[in-house]
């Protein structure tokens, strides 16, 4: 089991770029990663794609915990980049 995970994680992708109508939004796993230290923070089951990715689990989840720590950003074009 730890050598998947180690696996899985050395495959994740630093930067993730996810197209949206109103302007993509760039990703930082690699920093997520360090800072969270713990990926079922995002990645409730096991590392991997997060089941139900979609926009609105974007603004609950990405965005709630930015406001919540009062630290990333909160606002549309803070994420989305045109």
């Amino acid at each position: 089991m730890l050598t998947l995970f180690c696996a899985v994680t050395a495959m994740a992708a630093d930067v993730i770029t996810l197209p949206a109508k109103n302007g993509n939004v760039t990703f930082d796993h690699k920093k997520h990663q360090d800072a969270l230290k713990d990926c079922k923070v995002c990645h409730e089951k096991e590392p991997g794609k997060i089941e139900g990715f979609d926009k609105d689990w974007a603004h609950k989840s990405c965005k709630g915990c930015h406001a919540e720590k009062n630290i990333g950003p909160t606002k549309c074009g803070e994420c989305h980049k045109k």
